[in-house]
C-alpha cells in the first residue's frame, strides 16, 4: 500500500471509532454542555491518544495484544463501568442540586484529558473494534515512516471529529436557556448510568 493510502487508511479507522456516540461521545457532549468546548475537546483528545495507543500496539502483533483483551476484559469493563456510574452520578447530583452549567465548576483540560485516557484505556470494546478495524491494514506498515503515517491519519481525524463535535454542542449550549442545557445534562446523566451497569453486567459475564 502507498504512504498516501496508508494515511488514508488511517484517517478512515480514526472517523469509524470515533463518529459513534457511544459511551465517551455521550462523555464529550456532556462535559462540553457542562463546561464548555475545551473540557469536550480534551476528553476527545484523550480517547484518541488511547486509540492511537493501542493501534501502534497492534501494528506490533495483533497475536500479543488480543491474549490481553480477553484475559483482562472483565477487569476493564468493572473499571469503565465503576467511571461511568461516577461521572453519571456526579452529574444527576448536581442536578439534584440545582447546580446549573454556567455555575458548575469546570475541570482543567488537563483533568477532562487524563480522565478519557483513563476510562478509554479500560474500555475493551475500543480494543476489539480497533483490532476489527486496523489488523487489515497493519500487514501493509513496512516501516516507522508507514506506522506514524497510519496512526497520524488515526488521530488527526478523530481529533478532527472531535473538535466539530465539541465546538457543535458549544454553540448550542450558548443558544439555548441553561434550563434546557440541564434537562440534556439530565438525559445524559442517565445514558451514562445505563452504559455502566451494562459494562459492569458485561464483566460479570451477563
Amino acid at each position: 500500500m502507498s504512504r498516501d493510502g496508508l494515511l488514508f487508511a488511517g484517517m478512515l479507522v480514526g472517523f469509524s471509532i470515533a463518529v459513534p456516540i457511544g459511551p465517551m461521545g455521550l462523555l464529550c457532549i456532556q462535559r462540553t454542555l457542562r463546561s464548555g468546548m475545551r473540557t469536550g475537546v480534551s476528553t476527545g483528545l484523550g480517547a484518541a491518544t488511547v486509540n492511537v495507543a493501542y493501534g501502534a500496539l497492534i501494528i506490533l502483533g495483533v497475536d500479543r495484544l488480543m491474549p490481553f483483551v480477553t484475559v483482562s476484559g472483565r477487569v476493564f469493563s468493572a473499571l469503565g463501568g465503576v467511571f461511568l456510574l461516577w461521572s453519571a452520578l456526579r452529574t444527576l447530583q448536581r442536578e439534584r442540586a440545582g447546580v446549573t452549567a454556567a455555575e458548575a465548576v469546570s475541570p482543567s483540560p488537563l483533568a477532562a484529558y487524563a480522565s478519557a485516557v483513563a476510562f478509554n484505556a479500560t474500555n475493551p470494546m475500543s480494543v476489539i473494534l480497533i483490532v476489527a478495524l486496523l489488523s487489515p491494514v497493519a500487514g501493509s506498515v513496512a516501516s516507522a515512516g508507514d506506522a506514524m503515517l497510519l496512526l497520524g491519519g488515526m488521530f488527526g481525524a478523530a481529533a478532527a471529529w472531535w473538535v466539530c463535535l465539541s465546538g457543535v454542542v458549544a454553540l448550542l449550549r450558548v443558544r439555548i436557556r441553561p434550563q434546557f442545557v440541564n434537562v440534556i445534562n439530565r438525559g445524559a446523566g442517565m445514558l451514562l448510568t445505563v452504559y455502566g451497569a451494562l459494562a459492569l453486567a458485561r464483566s460479570a459475564g451477563f
